[in-house]
Parts: structure tokens; sequence; C-alpha cells
């Protein structure tokens, strides 16, 4: 989006009606006086000429909010849209300075969470630039005002306002003389075009779930928008998709398949089917490139055996209780933290936040931040929470944890740019369940997790305390882990590509270097059949697990 840098005078006499554009690097301008596009406005500059940018108060966006909040709304020919259709939206349209009559731009406006109104959006309509007066980065979807108070339970997604205009249009139209023509559709555009759109909808997917039962995207038929529908469907897999005869709903408007495009979005649109056949011969090539290494993990012979750490797959790792499970979680998030550059969330219902930021920032810097009978060394953790800066994302509750908003954090975890989710315990999500319906439940939560894992491009940490052994030592004395002690383990071995358990023993009887070692054991590995024992030791002055 184009940015206005400077007012210049202009050779038909104006002092500052020649606005200056940059975009990407490239000047352009506009003069409002005389309603001429500049191709370059510099020409007559020096080549090492800069200029001089334009910073505007808080008063002067507002009263340029206020100004352009007054300007008229007329019909705009050249797009096919009438003047009622443009004034639902609230448009307003910028007038030719030389005949008062002829369209030289047009306002979106945008309205934060209380509809307030924030800032416009501005298009101008040669050059076909685009800027914004005041801000619409914390703003609602361009007509959300309009689509929450219009009733109904279909929501119509546009990528650009036009677009939701002319379909506003259509469907009044085609309303009109019917049961339905007293109501109107609820419409309305993500605020960047195509490149925007998981965003703007995962920030606003609880509400959108909360108003409407059925969502249609009505985006453009080019591969940016064909592309911004798969995104999409990973996070609202239940959507429509309308197929439009055109180019996008304003094209279908200027060249006369109204029809087509109504019925389209309100009869044909469709789900797209999950699954596709696909011709082994169009893989040949891709399957050609040899295999590679995943990431790897803290721990060098556990990397060995199972290539390492990929994005697309689960990894369930189960513990008895107290045995050092959430230190394996804080380990793998400083690792990936550090060492990848990864973004990471942790989901951690029986445990403070705050707590979450001492104990991986105790990973980073080899140091423990928690205990009160360590001295705090706060250049150490100024130093650890630096390294972690904005790469780490917590879930803001405690005690409870539920799959349905669980699978919406994962999704805008997974769109701010994670690569690894960590679950720990997903037994949390069934609690109050009876334990066949925390099976059921459990391999329900699997399968999902290993699709979403697959679709969002991430990794998944699972964690489970497990059930008792049915015979000899329990967990905390070194009793054996097995496949069949993780909760809904059946499930969980089919869904999930690793499998591994912590062993360990805390008999008090013991020394403490033998009370602090644990075994990570790998039990299930659907890519490559591996098992595997690998021994860490647990080092309390550091609170590092370390390869013996």
């Amino acid at each position: 989006m184009a940015v206005c840098v400077e007012k210049l005078p202009h050779s038909c006499g104006t002092r500052d009606g020649l606005q200056v554009f940059e975009e990407e690097g490239k000047y352009t301008g506009y003069c409002f006086s005389c309603d001429t596009y500049i191709r370059n406005p510099y020409e007559d500059k020096p080549e090492d000429y800069k200029p001089n940018v334009i910073i505007k108060s808080e008063k002067d966006v507002e009263k340029e909010i206020e100004a352009i909040s007054d300007y008229t709304t007329t019909d705009l020919p050249e797009r096919g849209l009438r003047k009622d259709s443009l004034e639902y939206f609230n448009i307003k349209i910028g007038l030719s300075e030389e005949d008062g009559e002829t369209p030289v731009t047009h306002y979106y406006p945008y309205y934060d969470p209380s509809e307030k109104l924030t800032g416009y959006k501005v298009r101008l309509i040669e050059g076909k630039k685009m800027w914004v007066v005041g801000s619409i980065k914390d703003s609602k979807p361009f007509g959300w005002k309009q689509a929450v108070t219009a009733g109904g339970k279909k929501l119509f997604i546009c990528e650009g306002e036009m677009d939701a205009v002319a379909l506003y249009q259509i469907c009044k139209d085609f309303n009109a003389g019917t049961r339905y023509e007293k109501f109107d559709p609820a419409i309305i555009s993500v605020k960047n075009g195509a490149s925007s759109a998981t965003k703007d909808l995962t920030d606003n997917l609880n509400e959108i779930r909360k108003i409407w039962d059925e969502i249609v995207l009505v985006f453009d038929q080019d591969d940016a928008g064909k592309s911004a529908v798969e995104k999409v469907l990973r996070v609202i897999p239940d959507a429509k998709v309308a197929t439009l005869p055109g180019k996008d709903v304003n094209d279908c408007l200027l060249k006369g398949r109204s029809r087509a495009v109504y019925q389209a979005v309100q009869f044909n649109a469709s789900k797209p089917k999950n699954t596709r056949l696909v011709n082994a011969s169009t893989l040949f090539q891709d399957a050609k490139k040899a295999p590679e290494w995943g990431v790897p993990w803290p721990w060098k012979h556990i990397t060995e055996t199972t290539r390492g750490i990929r994005k697309g797959e689960t990894i369930y790792i189960g513990a008895g209780q107290k045995m050092g499970k959430s230190e394996v979680v804080n380990a793998l998030a400083a690792h990936f933290i550090t060492e990848l550059d990864w973004k990471v969330m942790l989901a951690k219902p029986e445990e403070a936040n705050v707590k979450t930021v001492k104990l991986v920032a105790g990973k980073i810097a080899g140091k423990s931040f928690h205990d009160p009978k360590v001295e705090f060394d706060e250049k150490a953790y100024d130093e650890a929470v630096e390294k972690i800066g904005s790469n780490l994302l917590l879930i803001n509750l405690y005690q409870h944890l539920g799959w349905d908003t669980l699978q919406a954090d994962i999704r805008e975890a997974a769109q701010e740019g994670c690569d690894a989710i960590f679950i720990d315990p997903i037994t949390n999500l069934v609690n109050g369940m009876s334990a066949s319906d925390q099976n059921t439940k459990l391999q329900e939560i699997a399968q999902e997790l290993s699709a979403m894992a697959l679709d969002l491009d991430v990794v998944i940490f699972i964690f489970c305390h497990l059930r008792n052994p049915d015979s000899g030592d329990p967990h905390d004395r070194g009793g054996e882990v097995l496949s069949s002690q993780f909760a809904g383990s059946r499930a969980m071995a089919r869904s999930c590509n690793l499998m591994l358990g912590i062993e360990g023993n805390k008999d008090p009887e013991l020394s403490v270097e033998e009370r602090n070692i644990r075994t990570l054991v790998l039990l299930e590995d659907r890519e490559y059949g591996e098992v595997g024992r690998f021994k860490l030791y647990w080092d309390r002055h550091t609170t590092l697990f370390n390869e013996c």
C-alpha cells in the first residue's frame, strides 16, 4: 500500500495540491488540483533529493477524518455501483477540484470494536494507489458494523471493499420483490486483500462463530485468491466457497453476470472436498528429492535415531506424576527458541504463566529463577528473556482448557508464526469425563491434532500423565513405561508420529545423582519403525537435561 510522503507545488498553479506517494521504493504523484497523474514527481529534482516526509499530529489526523466524513457519496459508473449501495457502507467519494463532479478518490471507513471510526482506506482512481488516513490496524474488517446488525445466519466474505459493495447490490437487486427484500445480507471484506485474509479472519473468528452459522468465501478467481481460500480453509475448515463466473464480483457485475454471481453465492457455494485423486506420475519429480533430516533435538542420540523433528508431525510424550515431564517441555521450548529461532506456543493449564517464563528462561541461562533457595541472578535473567523476545506465546488461563477454544488458539498461534505447539497435559482437556468417554474424546482430539499439524505446517508435542502399571514397580520407582499406559493410547499410537515415555526412579534411598537420571524411551516411530532408550541426567545446579 502506498504512503503519502509529501505535498508539492504543481505547474497548474497549486501550492501543495501535488501529493507524492512512495511504494516499494518508487515515487509517483497525483495533483488533486488539476486531476493529473504524475509518473515521476521528482524528475526536476537532484538525484540525491530526499522527500520532506509529512508527520501528522493526532489532531491533524482527527481533523482529516472529520473532513472526509463530510464528503458526499455519488454513483460510481466505472464500477457499476449505485449511490445507495455505497452509502450503506458509509463510503465517501472525493470529487475533482476542477469540475466538482468527476470521482477522483474512494474512501472506505474502518471502525474499531467499539464502532469508533479510526480511519479511511483511500483509493486513488487514476494510478490505482491506495493509502490510509488515520489507522485501520486494530479495526474490524470492512463492513463489519453493517454485517453484525443485518441479522441472518449467513456471512459472505469478500477479498476487497468494492467486491463487498457489488455483492451487496447484487443481493439486494435479486431479493427485490421477494420475502427477503427488507433484509440486508451480511457481507464483509478482509482489510488488505488476499494476503491479509487468514490473519483478519483468525483475529475475528470467535465472534464470527458466535454470530453466524454459515460462512461463504467469495474471493477472486485468480491464483492469489485461490491460495487465500486454501489458507483460510485451514482456519475455517467448514467454510463454503463460491466459484464466480468471472475474475471477481465487481468484474461480474460490470459484465452483466449478476444472476450467475447470485446463484453462486446463495445456492451453489459448497465445501471443497478434503481428499482428491492424485496421479502418481505428477509426484515423480518431487519424490526424486533425497530425504532430508529434521531439525535436531537437544540430545544427539535421539536425533540420530528419529532423524530429527519434522513439521507436520505430532509427538506424544508420557510420564508418571512429577517425573520431569514439564522439564522436558521447557528444555525443548528453550532449544527451539535459541538454536532454531522458532516461535513456540505453550499451553500449560496446570502452571502459572509467570512460572513458565521463569522456567524457560532458566533453561536458556542454565540457572534456576524459580527456587527461593537459589539467589536470583537478575543479569542472567534479563539476558535470557532478551533471547526469548517475542518467540514465546502462552495461553492466558489457569487450570481450565477446552478443546474448542484450544483449536482456535493453535490456529491463531500458527498464523502468528509459531513453528512448535506444546500441550501439557492433554488429559486436562478431558477432566471430569468417565474413562471410556475420555478415551473416545482423546481419539478424536489426536486425529484432529494430526491433521492440524500437517495443515498448519507445525510440529505439535502432546504430553500426558500415564496410567499406573498393572503390575510391577510404579513409575516413580523405576517402573517400565509401555504404550498401553498412555491416555487414549491406541488412538494416539495410530495418530502420532512418535511416542516416547519418561522413566526414572525417585526412591529416596538412592543417591541424588541416581534419582536425577531419566530415560527417554522411544516406543513408537511411525516413520522409520525405530525403538530405543536414551539416558539423560538432570543437573539441579543448571536445571538442564544432559545426555549421559
